[in-house]
């Protein structure tokens, strides 16, 4: 598990997939930024800067968690670089942007964040916002799969030029976290299977550039 930041070569190393995992919390609508597919206290401690009393620090109880997005990258710095810039985008709102973040959330008629019950969607809301920039801001090519498609929110917020969108397999709680698993797979395979073809592809480049130097001369 990761109980502190996962730099590139760790992850490639540990079998991870270039990946990001969004977790949500059931009960409060909270988000967990992760770069291996477990809530820890590390990640818990990082991405809660300044906990409230509409935004509590919440437990690592891994039946409050379930799976909300993983967002594959082409490889291991896009993750990284992801991961570092939907922290900070969570600091901005939390402390040096917080009145501008505030004065955006829905309130209810007593003037607090919207809540039903201890869920305040906010949060995942929020979550989802952050990702759909950053891949908008960096131009990375990647794919998202959702828990269900509908928590990405409408099809105009995301850049159908870089994102690609993809539903998990819909199956009971516990086999939530199996589905991962198959996504890591999944990806780490991906990853292969891209940096064999860009290997290949790299010699004949080479000998293309050396045919046309000597065509000129």
């Amino acid at each position: 598990m990761a109980s502190k930041f996962r730099n590139t070569f760790w992850l490639k190393e540990n079998g991870f997939a270039p990946q990001i995992y969004l977790f949500r919390n059931i009960e409060s609508g909270q988000v967990i930024y992760s770069q291996t597919p477990h809530v820890t206290k590390y990640q818990i401690k990082q991405q809660f800067f300044r906990p409230n009393w509409e935004n509590r620090k919440p437990s690592k109880r891994r039946d409050l968690w379930r799976p909300l997005a993983v967002a594959q990258f082409q490889d291991y710095q896009q993750t990284v670089q992801a991961y570092h810039a939907l922290v900070e985008l969570r600091y901005m709102r939390e402390v040096s942007k917080r009145k501008e973040a505030e004065a955006m959330r829905k309130r209810n008629i007593y003037n607090q964040i919207w809540y039903s019950g201890q869920y305040r969607p906010t949060w995942s809301q929020e979550a989802v916002a952050d990702l759909s920039t950053v891949v908008d801001e960096f131009k990375f090519k990647t794919k998202i799969y959702w828990d269900s498609l509908w928590r990405k929110g409408e099809d105009k917020y995301w850049n159908k030029k870089f994102v690609q969108h993809e539903e998990m397999d819909q199956v009971g709680t516990r086999e939530k976290f199996v589905v991962l698993d198959e996504i890591r797979k999944k990806g780490l395979e991906d990853f292969k299977l891209a940096e064999q073809k860009r290997l290949e592809a790299e010699p004949a480049s080479d000998e293309t550039a050396h045919k046309e130097k000597f065509s000129v001369l």
